[in-house]
């Protein structure tokens, strides 16, 4: 028989499961690769100040060589610019076009969409009762916090990450 921890993991899962399916869904019709567009979630996101190349290896866990390839490829689709920094000629800083923050927004908009769908099955009552159970399920654990992201990284597009 089945213990009721077991069934409320079980349950959480499949929610997850199901919005990481959707991830999955959109960066394959998408045409990107997971690093890409978890990658392009990452500068949408930190848009706002200057990342460099060497703060995407770090937070991905790669080597610069994959980063550089990898943003020659988003670059190349007109996804991201690179542009000398002020301070360090040497340095590069990475920003999403226009273009990419739109694919971001598609990407945005189909999570949203999906999660729209699942939740559903609860009218707003019952969809405010789960939000105050899960949020007092969260507070009671502060290893529990719900990641936060931008674009891509927002519902963690596979990237082997969040």
């Amino acid at each position: 028989m089945t213990s009721r921890i077991d069934r409320l993991t079980e349950l959480v899962r499949s929610v997850a499961f199901a919005g990481r399916a959707a991830a999955e869904e959109w960066v394959r019709d998408s045409g990107l690769t997971r690093q890409q567009a978890f990658t392009l979630g990452y500068l949408e996101q930190n848009q706002d100040r200057d990342v460099i190349a060497r703060e995407l290896a770090e937070m991905s866990g790669t080597t610069a060589a994959s980063v550089t390839s990898l943003l020659q490829g988003l670059e190349e689709r007109g996804y991201v610019t690179r542009t000398s920094s002020p301070n360090d000629a040497r340095i590069k800083i990475v920003r999403v076009t226009a273009e990419g923050a739109r694919v971001v927004a598609g990407f945005d908009e189909s999570m949203a969409a999906e999660q729209r769908k699942l939740f559903d099955a609860l009218d707003e009552n019952e969809q405010d009762q789960l939000i105050a159970l899960l949020e007092r399920v969260v507070d009671a654990d502060p290893s529990a916090t719900a990641p936060s992201g931008g674009g891509p990284s927002r519902t963690a597009p596979p990237s082997g990450r969040r």
